[in-house]
């Protein structure tokens, strides 16, 4: 019975956080890149030193370039812990009032969120919370950049809020709008990166999921492909040999008493096996490359049904045919017919003792009629050959491919054996797939015989 490979599984991923593999190469990596970016951060300002750029901030630059590379260091392992903590540093040099030993550190806004905003961009931009890490650095940007002390004086002194915003503190107001759109730009590319990076997984594993499902219609195209392969040869090669054998065992019976009938009968075995060769020869050709055209005319079914009939009755069977065809049988179901009628003369030449055969086939209106039938007894006539061939499961498999049935057991009294085969015309070829799951309940039913 032919079986089919079961397609490819295919796993569908769950809705949910892209989860990038840490594997120690990726870390070793990441880690060589901050050191990188901290080598030249504290070049630059030992430059800056050197060359007496605002040299009242370079304390406060170095603890803010310290605790950034920190973060930016611990962040992949440790998220929570980091954000917490750098947050806290945060609050605590740019909200807080700080003692008079650490004003020199010049740690205001907008320069103290920077560490904030490079963890923030990391876990929002990577595996970690987006809500949470937004709303932390924004409620601390919005309290370091915004001049909420002006605007609580002002409320406490009864003067309007745009007088808060219009007092001169030394700071441009205007600046505030670069520095909250600044802010901004930190969590929107971040967000924008991670969705790329979550697009980028998706379309990898549409991939990996495309790739599996090709890989299972290849083995199953491949093994539909060495089904056809394994058909074509034994539909070629079992009927011929058959005949053969059972020539050479008859001139090996007539060979003491008539020996003059031995060249004959030889010379028939020749034949016949140069016959052989040459279907074999024609199978490799048809799989090799298509034909490219030209050579003999095709024949007609009831011809090849006559050669068949002419094989059997040349070497003793009393084959009663019955064939009554058209000549525009369809390819399909004319490869149908003559697979059925060469199997089931197949099957008779090699499990029955008989040396009677009936064939008829007919064209009706609803479709063609195959009936190949021997009277018996069930007798194996090479008990030696190998039994559990694929006869009977692949006439099936062709006619139920084409929306037939068939049907094989013994005759209606009993005895014998019979095959017969119904196949529609082209318009019921769309009911195939509920008569290939008729014709498939019948194999617990069929008892007997496999070529």
């Amino acid at each position: 019975m032919q079986t089919t490979r079961p397609a490819a599984t295919v796993r569908r991923a769950t809705p949910g956080p892209v989860a990038w593999p840490r594997t120690p190469r990726r870390e070793a990596w990441r880690l060589g890149v901050i050191a990188l970016v901290g080598a030249a951060y504290f070049a630059s300002l030992a430059l800056a030193l050197r060359l007496e750029w605002y040299p009242q901030a370079l304390p406060g630059y170095l603890y803010l370039g310290v605790v950034a590379l920190v973060g930016a260091a611990t962040v992949e392992r440790w998220p929570v812990e980091t954000l917490v903590n750098v947050t806290a540093f945060t609050a605590y040099t740019t909200i807080a009032p700080l003692p008079p030993a650490l004003y020199g550190l010049y740690v205001g806004p907008p320069e103290g969120l920077v560490p904030l905003a490079v963890v923030a961009f990391l876990l929002i931009s990577g595996r970690g919370p987006i809500v949470a890490s937004a709303a932390t650095f924004g409620t601390l940007a919005v309290l370091v950049v915004l001049p909420w002390r002006d605007i609580a004086a002002a409320g406490v002194d009864g003067a309007p809020l745009t007088r808060a915003l219009l007092l001169d503190t030394g700071q441009d107001r205007s600046i505030l709008v670069g520095q909250f759109v600044a802010c901004g730009l930190v969590v929107l590319v971040a967000v924008l990166l991670r969705r790329q990076r979550e697009a980028t997984a998706e379309l990898a594993e549409k991939n990996s999921e495309l790739l599996e499902l090709r890989a299972g219609e290849v083995a199953r195209i491949a093994e539909q492909e060495r089904t056809r392969i394994a058909r074509d040869v034994h539909d070629e090669v079992a009927h011929h040999v058959a005949a053969l054998v059972i020539r050479a065992q008859a001139a090996l019976r007539v060979a003491d008493q008539r020996p003059d009938q031995l060249v004959p009968a030889m010379r028939e075995i020749a034949e016949g096996g140069q016959d052989v060769l040459g279907r074999i020869r024609g199978v490799v050709r048809m799989l090799k490359a298509a034909p490219a055209g030209g050579g003999s005319a095709p024949t007609t079914v009831a011809d090849e049904l006559d050669r068949h009939v002419g094989r059997l009755r040349s070497i003793g069977y009393a084959v009663e045919s019955d064939v009554s065809l058209g000549d525009d049988v369809p390819s399909p179901q004319r490869e149908a017919v003559l697979g059925v009628v060469q199997e089931s003369l197949t099957n008779a030449m090699l499990h029955s003792s008989a040396h009677e055969v009936r064939l008829a086939v007919r064209q009706g209106e609803s479709g063609w009629t195959v009936l190949v039938s021997d009277p018996g007894p069930a007798r194996e006539r090479f008990p030696d050959m190998p039994r559990g061939g694929s006869g009977l499961p692949s006439m099936r498999d062709r006619v139920s491919a084409l929306g037939g049935t068939l049907t094989s057991g013994p005759g209606q009294d009993g005895t014998g054996w019979s095959v017969t085969a119904e196949l529609p015309h082209d318009d019921r070829v769309a009911d195939a797939p509920r008569a290939r799951r008729a014709g498939r309940s019948l194999v617990g039913r069929v008892r007997g015989r496999t070529a």
